[in-house]
């Protein structure tokens, strides 16, 4: 028998209950239909590896709920899951899966990041998922790509797009997904040059990285290129180097020479060594590459070098050159303190004390009569 009247004591527990369940969908998200969350909920969940590294398998399901990859079912990506619990995973994510679920809207076809990741393995950075060896240094899809969340600054569409499109699309889920990805691809994503300068220095600027591989291409007799143990620390020494770091916009990163421009997206996963004839920045292109900014480039101004440094092995001209100016300095500045000294010592044995007095340092009459001051 259900009363006619409850108290206030049960009215405040209802209310609760019916806040915790609000809080409880609207913190999923997103539809875990394959249970997964049932575990991955858990902020502890993880182990270390065999080789004492930290691995987390914690899922935020409000934020994954707001990332490029909410829509997509967890199996599309681990594949490799057939039952739950699920057995010891040995194998990881390869980012050039198909998605079994999602359908690409112009051909029907399953979407999937191949197109990409066959440039990737073209490229001088193309490595496996497990890689071994020197190939475990190289950037892999995650190195650079983070998952990131769609549009932070923006709640949702505005209502009267969502009225418009739901007049013909019914399900208002599907407009808001599609004007998110939409809206996304309209704006500009790609990253500043000071975060790219940033990214790239992450690996060409990692000491460690970079003596294992020129130990290893010693070794092996193979030679790798002239500033390939300078790439990071040169570049910012270089003008575009500085201009970047002072803050100005649209300024020269590692990627507007090492990238080709036919497709900005697609050419900044092929990136070759400088001595292969395909790359921006091979003796046969340079010019070309030069004259994107600098459209009076030509062979001579192409022949300056990018990447300058102050080393005697890479440039002894600057190298002996900082050392004479240095000198220079060192003799200058010596020679103006010695003379300062001088004028002060004789100024003292000729009584003159050393004070302010009406804009003038030195105060008091000369026994010599050599005091200026009136």
């Amino acid at each position: 028998m259900v009363p006619d009247i409850i108290t206030a004591r049960q009215a405040r527990w209802l209310l609760i209950a019916v806040c915790g369940l609000l809080w409880s969908a609207s913190a999923l998200a997103f539809e875990d239909d394959e249970g997964c969350l049932l575990c991955h909920k858990y902020p502890k969940m993880g182990r270390v590896t065999e080789e004492g590294a930290r691995r987390s398998y914690y899922v935020i399901p409000h934020v994954f709920g707001s990332t490029v990859h909410r829509n997509v079912p967890c199996t599309d990506c681990h594949s490799y899951i057939e039952q739950l619990p699920h057995r010891e995973v040995k194998t990881g994510v390869t980012c050039d899966s198909e998605c079994h679920s999602i359908k690409n809207p112009a051909t029907g076809k399953n979407f999937s990041h191949r197109p990409i990741a066959k440039e990737y393995m073209r490229s001088t950075h193309g490595r496996k998922k497990q890689a071994e060896g020197l190939d475990a240094d190289k950037p892999y899809c995650v190195t650079c790509h983070r998952n990131p969340v769609y549009n932070p600054n923006e709640e949702g569409p505005p209502k009267r797009i969502v009225d418009r499109c739901v007049i013909c699309h019914e399900d208002k889920k599907f407009v808001t997904n599609w004007y998110k990805h939409t809206s996304r691809r309209i704006r500009e994503v790609k990253r500043s040059s000071e975060e790219i300068v940033a990214l790239c220095s992450s690996c060409h600027g990692n000491e460690r990285m970079i003596e294992r591989h020129l130990e290893a291409a010693k070794e092996e007799g193979r030679e790798l290129g002239r500033k390939f143990s300078i790439a990071a620390e040169s570049y910012k020494k270089s003008f575009h180097g500085k201009v970047t770091r002072y803050g100005f916009q649209n300024t020269p990163n590692c990627l507007s020479c090492h990238a080709k421009q036919d497709n900005y997206y697609l050419s900044v996963h092929f990136i070759r060594p400088s001595r292969d004839p395909e790359s921006p920045v091979s003796t046969e292109n340079k010019v070309k590459t030069c004259q994107r900014c600098h459209t009076y480039a030509d062979k001579n101004y192409a022949a300056l070098d990018p990447h300058p440094t102050d080393t005697r092995e890479d440039n002894p001209f600057i190298y002996y050159a900082e050392i004479g100016y240095n000198w220079m300095a060192y003799i200058v500045i010596a020679m103006l303190v010695g003379l300062a000294l001088v004028e002060t010592i004789g100024r003292r044995r000729d009584g003159v004390g050393w004070r302010l007095h009406h804009g003038s340092t030195w105060w008091r009459h000369s026994r010599r009569g050599r005091d200026r001051v009136s």
